[in-house]
């Protein structure tokens, strides 16, 4: 895909990440996706979910 810096962790990458709140596999796939961090290039952003109303023009 021409990607070859994806999937790493160092100085001077895009750091998007997404941090989650869980000791094991166990439970981050039966938690909710609220207890999470999304960081976009090092900065974490807004994951609160849309009202379904605003969705309702979609």
């Amino acid at each position: 895909m021409g990607l070859p810096k994806l999937g790493k962790i160092a100085v001077g990458l895009p750091a998007d990440l997404i941090l989650f709140k869980a000791r094991n596999f166990s439970e981050l796939l039966s938690r909710s996706q609220r207890e999470r961090t999304v960081l976009r290039q090092g900065i974490e952003i807004d994951t609160t979910l849309p009202d379904y109303r605003e969705l309702d023009d979609l």
